[in-house]
Parts: structure tokens; C-alpha cells; sequence
């Protein structure tokens, strides 16, 4: 049901993962939608703001950066990066949730229970041991709270972590700044520059959603809906790869895709009949311009390079709904408020922690309403214009993970892409350990 669920939040809207759904004989579409206003529109906008919070916390994520593991051949020590594999077993039966294999774990960290994390101390590489933990009784998987745990744990490796310390010479040989004062001040204005402009394109896309609610479809072209379609099934293809599993299991039914495809189809046509309405066109030069300032965010060298990958006509369509966007909030009433006023969040109700692995519990619940989320889920715009590797996060806005979190790269996932259920900062009870 989790997968299902995550396909249909990314599925409801993704005019802009797939932005190149457009029929070549495009619009305008006047013989298929009547637009509702889409002047005077009341925007709700996000303020961008960065607190010191945010601001440590991207330090903290430069610095995880540019921190150096290095394999060393002793015993394990706290403070130590281990690469380990294990089993657990609950009840003389395995369970696949106390599992993983070549799994990077930092002693101490506090990303695992404190006795897990613990059992490591003094192995050295190869070692095996076995042992057993009882779990607390508010543990929050049920299948593992109030129980004893037997772990079979071998370490594979044993690293150093050798953490740069963020002094004027480390400011230097990462940025163009010569003190930590500069340095700090110049990446709140990054951050600051890169958060208004994510803002600006959620407001945008919450600009075009109200335009499609307000406005009447009769019909779309055949070519226009085939289009889409392909596209769809190809972004369902993509995240059923990057969730390990076959398009199948996804559980999505032909009503639903149909739902989701003439979605689709509808913001096409209104964005394509907006422009046509205000002679919004984009020129070879505003194309140019705008690749030639994202090459580093798609990892490209040069435009040549990234026309080998991308097609124009996709990267104009992208273009044209940043325009469209622009243009409705150019002629909107925009209200500012906090983040957590737009995501109707409190302090008391929202702990941005989630008790099993450390990330926001905030995953995009209201996706279906077409806003997008703050952890990145970002299912309804798809994406914002900064959507590649950014200075403040090192992560993509496009790939789902959180644009201004700066969280360690490290996320109690193991290489295989497989997660554990003992990434909890408690302590456990009683253990009994045995070498081998």
C-alpha cells in the first residue's frame, strides 16, 4: 500500500517530471478547455527564511562531505565507521526487518540502538559474534517491541572518520570566501537565493493548479493523451526501479492512470492556451541562456553534452511553464506566511523527526491537493528550477530528497538499498554477546 500510495502522489501531478508531454501539433487547444481567471489569482507563498538551524545544518552536511574515511586494520572504536553485515532473529524465525548486509555504521552516532551500535566495539575486520538484545517495550514496530533480539553480526571493515573542522584555511579550499564570518554569511545568501526560488515555483505551480480547477475541459487530442500517457508510464517504470520493485506491484488500475494521465493532459493544454493568450513564446536565446546555467545541475559539461541527453523541445516546454508560471503570480495578490502556516503544521503537532529513521514524518500528505512538500517529495510541481546538485544540499530537488535539510548522507540505508528497522536512538535492554 506504501509503494501504491507514493506512485499515485507522484502520479497526480508531474507536468514538470514530465515535461515533455506535448502533442506536435500543439496547442492552442481553445476546441478542448475554456479558462477560468487566471488574473488577480490570491497566491499563498512561502517566505524564505534561514535560521541559524538551517544554516548549521548545511554546515554540518559540508563538512560530512568533505570528511575522510579511512580503512584501518585494528579493533573497532567508538567514533569508528563500520561496514557490517547481520541477521536477526525473533522467536527462532529471520527477520528481514533486523537484517542487512554491507551496511555502514557509525559507532556512537546514535543512528542505532546504543547497544547495536555498541556490539561492534573492539571487532576487528572478518570477526563474527552473536548476540542478543532485548527491545524496549515502546519500541515502535510491533513485531520487535518487548522482544528478544539474537544477531549474528560480522564486521567487514573497520574506518576512521577524520571530520574537518570549519576554520578560516577549510572555508577557503571549499569556496571562494577566506573566513568562516564570509563563508557563513555568503551561504545564508545561497540559501536564502535558492530557497525563494523553490518558493516561487511551488507558488507558481499553486498558481496553475487553481487555473485547471477554475477552468472547463471538453475532450483533449488523441495525440496530445498518447503522449502523456508514454511519458507517465515511463516516470512509473523510473520509480518502480528506484523502489526495487516491478511496475506491477505498483497497483495502480486503468481508472486511476486515466485520472492521472487526463490530469496531465489538462495542465498542457491550460499552459499551452495561457501562452498563446499572452503571446508567451521562448526564444533560442532564453533556451541557451537557461541550459548554459543549468550545465552543473544536470552534471553536464557543456550544452552539447546536455542536448545528447535532453531534447530541446522538452527543455523549451519546461521553459514555457516557468513562464506561464511567472506571468500568473506577475499578476497575482500574494500573501506571504511561514512554512509552517502553508503546510498547516504547528510546532506541538510536527516534530520533524521520524522516530524510526530520523527523517521528517511530513511526506507529502497533501499531494493530492497539489501542494508540494517540504522534505522534497515535491509530487505535484515535480520539480524547481534549481533541480540538480545545489551548493546548499549536494542532493537534487528533482530525485525527492530534502532541498534544504542538509542531512548526512548517511541514512540507515544499506548498499543494497535495503533499510533496517533499528535505526532508533534508545536504549535497549539486556545483551548477551559471544565471539567467533
Amino acid at each position: 500500500m506504501k509503494k501504491r500510495m507514493l506512485l499515485l502522489s507522484l502520479g497526480v501531478m508531474t507536468a514538470a517530471l514530465i515535461s515533455g508531454c506535448s502533442s506536435s501539433s500543439k496547442g492552442p487547444y481553445s476546441d478542448y478547455v475554456t479558462l477560468g481567471e487566471y488574473k488577480g489569482l490570491e497566491v499563498t507563498k512561502i517566505k524564505a527564511e534561514v535560521t541559524d538551524e538551517t544554516l548549521n545544518d548545511e554546515i554540518d552536511y559540508v563538512l560530512e562531505e568533505n570528511t575522510e574515511y579511512n580503512e584501518v586494520d585494528r579493533a573497532a572504536e567508538s567514533g569508528d565507521l563500520v561496514n557490517i553485515t547481520f541477521t536477526g532473529t525473533i522467536d527462532g524465525e529471520v527477520s528481514e526487518d533486523a537484517s542487512a548486509e554491507d551496511l555502514d555504521m557509525e559507532i556512537g552516532a546514535g543512528d542505532f540502538l546504543e547497544d547495536f551500535e555498541n556490539s561492534a566495539i573492539g571487532m576487528k575486520a572478518g570477526e563474527n559474534k552473536t548476540f542478543s538484545t532485548t527491545f524496549p517495550d515502546d519500541y515502535l514496530d510491533d513485531t520487535m517491541a518487548g522482544k528478544e533480539v539474537s544477531f549474528n553480526l560480522t564486521v567487514n571493515s573497520v574506518s576512521e572518520i577524520n571530520r574537518p573542522e570549519l576554520t578560516d584555511e577549510f572555508v577557503s579550499t571549499i569556496s571562494e570566501y577566506q573566513t568562516v564570518d564570509e563563508y557563513k554569511e555568503g551561504l545564508r545568501q545561497e540559501l536564502l537565493e535558492m530557497m525563494e526560488a523553490d518558493n516561487n515555483y511551488t507558488a507558481g505551480s499553486d498558481a496553475l493548479s487553481m487555473v485547471i480547477e477554475n477552468s472547463t475541459f471538453d475532450g483533449y487530442p488523441d495525440d496530445l493523451y498518447e503522449e502523456c500517457e508514454a511519458l507517465y508510464n515511463e516516470s512509473n517504470q523510473y520509480y518502480a526501479e528506484l523502489l526495487g520493485i516491478d511496475v506491477s506491484e505498483l497497483e495502480v488500475s486503468e481508472e486511476e492512470t486515466q485520472e492521472i494521465v487526463e490530469g496531465i493532459v489538462n495542465e498542457e493544454m491550460v499552459i499551452q492556451t495561457i501562452a498563446a493568450a499572452e503571446d508567451l513564446e521562448v526564444s533560442d536565446e532564453e533556451y541557451t541562456s537557461y541550459v548554459t546555467s543549468h550545465l552543473a545541475d544536470y552534471d553536464c559539461d557543456s550544452v552539447e553534452e546536455y542536448e545528447s541527453l535532453y531534447s530541446k523541445e522538452d527543455t523549451m516546454d519546461e521553459i514555457l511553464r516557468e513562464k506561464v508560471q511567472n506571468f500568473l503570480l506577475d499578476n497575482a495578490t500574494i500573501t506571504e506566511v511561514s512554512e509552517d502556516e502553508y503546510y498547516g503544521y504547528s510546532d506541538s503537532s510536527y516534530s520533524g523527526e521520524d522516530s524510526y529513521y530520523g527523517e521528517s514524518t511530513y511526506d507529502g500528505e497533501d499531494s493530492y491537493s497539489g501542494e508540494s512538500t517540504y522534505d522534497g517529495e515535491d509530487s505535484y510541481s515535480g520539480e524547481s528550477t534549481y533541480d540538480g546538485e545545489d551548493s546548499y544540499s549536494g542532493e537534487s530537488t528533482y530525485d525527492g530528497e530534502d532541498s534544504y535539510s542538509g542531512e548526512s548522507t548517511y541514512d540507515g540505508e544499506d548498499s543494497t538499498g535495503a533499510e533496517t528497522d533499528l535505526v532508533l536512538d534508545v536504549d535497549s535492554g539486556e545483551t548477551e554477546e559471544s565471539e567467533t
